[in-house]
């Protein structure tokens, strides 16, 4: 049998999440969960008061695609989009598309001027997407400190104070010389 073209079209529309949509969304978005899971952090998105809203993309009744807008609490003018997820069978159908754009529109009506999302360097793929959607890198640094790694530096530097030899006063004792020239810096 010959390739045939059947013309067959499907209606997409992307609306708020309900309450309901949760079964469908485990089934289609999140296999990985359980519908406890999907449930408990729709319900959360729902019960936010404003501060998160979730959207979600419906084929023929069935909700195939999801992504979460939230109100940066440091900045109204801020929005973090998240949990993009979108059923395998439809992403090549341009669904996350719609739900960036959708994610958009839901922040800018609720006075946000930027969309931001917080990515692993090691994303590759996923930061190219976001950056065909118009997203750019901002410069950002992330220090980190492992806070069980305090107490070896505490101990480490309780060292014994140097007896006094009586020797010559104008002596200096270097101590972290390295690191005073790059505070100098």
């Amino acid at each position: 049998m010959a390739n045939q073209d059947f013309g067959l079209a499907g209606a997409l529309k992307v609306r708020p999440a309900e309450e309901g949509d949760a079964t469908h969304l485990h089934t289609f978005c999140f296999p990985e969960k359980t519908k406890t899971q999907v449930t408990k952090e729709l319900q959360a998105d729902l019960e936010s008061d404003g501060q998160t809203y979730r959207l979600v993309a419906e084929s023929s009744g069935y909700p195939i695609g999801q992504i979460s807008v939230s109100k940066d609490a440091n900045d109204p003018e801020i929005a973090q989009v998240g949990n993009l997820a979108v059923s395998g069978p439809f992403r090549q159908l341009g669904v996350a598309d719609h739900l960036i754009k959708a994610a958009g529109t839901t922040a800018a009506e609720n006075g946000a001027k930027t969309l931001e999302i917080e990515l692993p360097s090691s994303e590759a793929n996923v930061i190219q997407r976001y950056k065909d959607w118009g997203f750019v890198e901002k410069p950002l640094v992330i220090l980190q400190k492992a806070l069980d790694a305090e107490e070896q530096e505490e101990e480490a530097a309780e060292v014994e104070e140097p007896e006094d030899t009586g020797g010559d006063e104008d002596q200096a004792v270097e101590t972290g010389g390295e690191q005073q020239e790059l505070l100098n810096a």
